[in-house]
């Protein structure tokens, strides 16, 4: 087998940042965090490896306040409490972990509607969970945290744990595991996606089907996919100054009218688009 080309490092474009991260942006340079794009024959179900490295002896806490993609983490962990590698699965609320001391994180960010491939039972099962690893795999996982937490160099340790996902990809979920990967990201790309009628129908399959589908592939639902990409679209353009009005972004994402918005955005993210709004507004 020819040598692999080297994992690439990727950052968000300057003056954007991953989408749904809704963390203080200045307390937030204070943790040192890289994406890595993975190779080609992980690609179609890998979104990125990423690294969180922080240091904060003597100073506040970070509180990481993250409004994510449905996807699965496996994640490698050393420092402080949060050592055991674990499953951390679809979180249909808010993800808050506040970050102190000193730490480093590695782990693998599948794409939406991937988790099959990977792991053993249905993506459902580890809905709103934080799961050892080890419950999932058994005692293999030790050699693989060796693997992902010895290295000093990031590519070194992605290069072992993207051979340890090759060998646990269940080739048999290709298909099912293809379709929802394709849903998922239809439902970003296309704005006019706003019910699971919709999606369904795109999808050409019944709603039951499609219910099924995500429940095993994604680990949630249909519906709660498409209301996570609408609260993200708010986030984004509330922060980045890109919605005009609250009328005007009700309409252009589907809601019956602003207060619905407001409302839907209030219970996930806790406060209002205004108020949101105005911790990214620069002094006059």
């Amino acid at each position: 087998m020819g040598r692999r080309a080297p994992l690439v490092e990727t950052r968000p474009s300057p003056g954007e940042r991953t989408r749904g991260l809704l963390s203080d942006r200045e307390s937030g340079r204070r943790v040192d965090a890289r994406l890595h794009v993975p190779e080609a024959d992980l690609h179609d179900v890998v979104q990125n490896f990423w690294t969180g490295r922080w240091d904060l002896r003597g100073q506040a806490p970070h509180t990481s306040v993250l409004l994510g993609d449905p996807s699965v983490h496996i994640v490698f962990e050393s420092g402080g409490a949060h050592t055991e590698s674990r499953v951390v699965g679809v979180w249909t609320r808010v993800w808050r972990r506040v970050l102190e001391d000193q730490g480093l994180v590695r782990g693998v960010k599948l794409r939406p509607g991937a988790a099959r491939v990977f792991l053993p039972t249905a993506a459902a099962v580890f809905t709103n969970r934080i799961v050892p690893l080890r419950d999932v795999f058994g005692e293999e996982v030790l050699a693989l945290e060796r693997t992902v937490l010895r290295p000093a160099r990031d590519e070194e340790a992605f290069a072992g744990f993207a051979d340890w996902l090759r060998k646990k990809r269940r080739p048999e979920t290709v298909d099912d595991a293809s379709l929802a990967i394709q849903l998922v990201a239809r439902v970003v790309a296309d704005s006019e996606i706003t019910t699971v009628e919709r999606l369904a129908q795109v999808a050409g399959v019944h709603r039951r089907i499609l219910q099924r589908l995500f429940r095993e592939h994604v680990g949630a639902t249909p519906k709660q996919v498409i209301r996570r990409n609408r609260l993200q679209e708010i986030a984004k353009r509330m922060e980045q100054g890109l919605a005009p009005s609250l009328a005007a972004l009700a309409a252009d994402l589907g809601y019956a009218d602003q207060a619905h918005l407001a409302r839907d955005f209030k219970s996930v993210v806790g406060s209002s688009p205004r108020a949101f709004a105005a911790r990214f507004a620069k002094p006059a």
